[in-house]
């Protein structure tokens, strides 16, 4: 096959791929209530250790700004 062929046949797939079905009749179609569903069981990943040291980050920064605010308080006070 010519690269040409190779193209129409990869578009041909790609939008074929992309076609929907009809969606289903009567009640399938209907979800259950939210509160109904369970929510997925959370498993642990490689990034996990990752996400705990930018939590603790956040942490750390909302106690330096807190700190920040009241030096900036008491400097105007001292100011005035």
């Amino acid at each position: 096959m010519n690269p040409k062929s190779w193209l129409a046949l990869t578009m041909v797939c790609l939008v074929a791929g992309c076609g929907s079905t009809a969606p289903p009749a009567g009640d399938a179609t209907k979800a259950p209530p939210a509160a109904a569903q369970k929510a997925p069981e959370r498993r642990e990943t490689v990034f996990d250790p990752w996400v705990g040291t930018i939590e603790r980050a956040k942490g750390v920064q909302n106690t330096v700004d807190e700190q920040a605010a009241e030096q900036r308080r008491k400097i105007e006070e001292a100011t005035r």
